[in-house]
């Protein structure tokens, strides 16, 4: 096979085609080798619950990924036109998924019109393709909006997993409902118009800290106003006040600036423990901005107050310009509304991180 660079252009995409073509060979491959594995029930037999976490050991994708190519993997037992596009690498292993699910809807008038909609699929774009099962659906039972609707909520799933470097990764599917509240909230805080100019962050990057805003808003509002109990993170004081070093967390180490971050508005408690580390003492959880103060500080600053940045209130956090482990005061003249992209970035910039 000829170097990339001495293919023309025409070539390039001639040799690239190709490329896909196999690699998606491989992929109905690889699923017809997970049937067979299935079929001899061996992951339980090597000593796995389940097929997903025994391809998930051998291949060391993440079990998202091999939760996916097992779903598919079973699916196509039921699917021969669509198990036959896919040996010949005329179909993706995403629009299997989608036809997948049509099959799953409606078993039977699928099994009369598999044929009809893989020919439609094949030449599809990877948007046009559920559009087209969708329309299928509609003109199969045209009468059954209801029932179809239902049928996709009970569809609905959310799978979370550690993936490499020990990110979470998150798959599923979301009814069209459901996934319109969804698209919504995430494009609410997604707006450019909210964004600073300057804002280098990708599309893909403001959608994920978008979600965890979403989820972040939740969590302080319950309770009365106060954080539920969900991360306990043990914080040596002189790494609070300093601003030095490594704090061991459930989740994983995390730095000092990212400590007195999290410190900066929370819910504190003071734990004395002996010679051996064990607690002997427990002071009482108090929350380090009062509700009162809260409301203060969002009616005087009405945002992030970082030049340019239109975030609201409630997607932002209380910043102690003097941070507290250094003496300074839970006071309206001592705090600012940052939201958390600019909070951390407040952090990295303090006096007392730049030595790290």
């Amino acid at each position: 096979m000829p170097a990339p660079k001495s293919l023309s252009d025409d070539g390039l995409v001639t040799e690239l085609g190709r490329a896909q073509q196999q690699r998606r060979r491989w992929e109905a491959h690889e699923a017809g080798l997970i049937t067979e594995a299935e079929r001899r029930g061996l992951p339980r037999r090597r000593g796995f619950g389940s097929t997903t976490a025994w391809l998930t050991a051998i291949s060391g994708e993440p079990g998202s990924v091999c939760r996916r190519q097992v779903a598919v993997a079973s699916a196509l037992e039921n699917m021969p036109a669509t198990r036959e596009a896919f040996c010949a690498g005329e179909v993706s292993e995403s629009k299997v998924r989608v036809l997948a699910q049509a099959q799953a809807l409606a078993p039977e008038q699928f099994a009369a019109d598999e044929k009809i909609l893989v020919d439609q699929v094949k030449t599809a774009s990877a948007q046009q393709a559920p559009r087209l099962v969708a329309a299928w659906k509609r003109q199969t039972n045209p009468e059954g909006a209801e029932a179809e609707a239902e049928r996709l909520h009970q569809l609905r799933a959310l799978h979370l997993s550690e993936g490499l470097l020990g990110m979470l990764h998150l798959s599923g599917d979301l009814d069209p409902e459901s996934g319109l509240i969804v698209r919504h909230a995430l494009e609410a805080l997604a707006d450019p118009t909210n964004l600073n100019p300057a804002d280098g962050r990708t599309p893909a990057q403001v959608r994920a800290d978008a979600l965890v805003d979403i989820c972040r808003s939740h969590l302080d509002g319950s309770n009365g106003g106060r954080r539920p109990s969900r991360v306990l993170v043990t914080i040596p004081w002189n790494t609070l006040q300093q601003g030095e070093g490594l704090v061991d967390t459930e989740p994983g180490p995390i730095g000092a600036a990212t400590a007195r971050r999290l410190a900066c508005d929370a819910t504190i408690s003071r734990v004395l423990l002996d010679p051996d580390s064990v607690p002997i003492d427990m002071g009482r959880a108090t929350r380090v901005i009062p509700p009162t103060l809260r409301r203060a500080l969002e009616l005087r600053d009405r945002g992030c107050v970082h030049p340019g940045c239109r975030i609201p209130p409630q997607w932002c956090d209380a910043h102690h310009i003097t941070h507290w482990a250094q003496g300074g005061e839970t006071t309206l003249a001592n705090l600012r509304l940052l939201c958390r992209q600019h909070h951390t970035l407040a952090h990295q910039r303090d006096p007392c991180h730049r030595r790290e």
